[in-house]
């Protein structure tokens, strides 16, 4: 009689452990999907601000390297 409660002890105990693992494995996969989707998003305006940034630029070197512009010309007399 004991060994029949230690095998339905035992099937119960794995039946439980299996559980928690599956239950734990989409846990995980919920919680990697989220993330990936905020990062998605910060992806993207990290790129928006880059191509921003990257148009200052250009403006920018337009303006200096002009031959008008006083800052040339007096680095150049240095």
């Amino acid at each position: 009689m004991e060994q029949e409660y230690a095998i339905v002890a035992l099937v119960i105990i794995i039946t439980l452990g299996t559980t928690a693992t599956e239950m734990f494995k989409h846990y995980v996969k919920i919680k990697s999907t989220k993330h990936d989707k905020d990062n998605d998003a910060e992806i993207s305006m990290l790129r928006q601000q880059n191509k921003e940034l990257q148009t200052r630029i250009a403006t920018l070197e337009t303006i200096v390297t002009e031959p008008g512009y006083d800052l040339k010309q007096t680095i150049n007399g240095l």
